[in-house]
């Protein structure tokens, strides 16, 4: 693993630690991370394609392991996506 790629995925999980929304762009497609609470009050993280019904999350580790960039998990990815905001 390059010092970039730790990099990169040190500030984004350290983004998610902050819980700060995000816009990301990935092969022109846009994704939105956000934050919800469910019905029993457990805190999730939201994330999912720009107009399309977002997926429940509530670890970083079942995020990075289970949310889909395109065909690949986004631990694979995060790399190369950008932050829009």
């Amino acid at each position: 693993m390059s010092y970039n790629r730790l990099m990169q995925e040190t500030v984004f999980r350290k983004n998610i630690e902050l819980r700060k929304e995000m816009e990301l762009l990935y092969r022109g497609n846009r994704y939105k991370l956000g934050y919800g609470i469910d019905n029993d009050g457990k805190s999730y993280i939201t994330f999912g394609e720009e107009f399309l019904p977002a997926g429940h999350f509530y670890t970083y580790g079942q995020l990075v392991n289970e949310a889909i960039l395109g065909i690949s998990p986004l631990r694979e990815s995060i790399e190369v996506i950008e932050l829009l905001q």
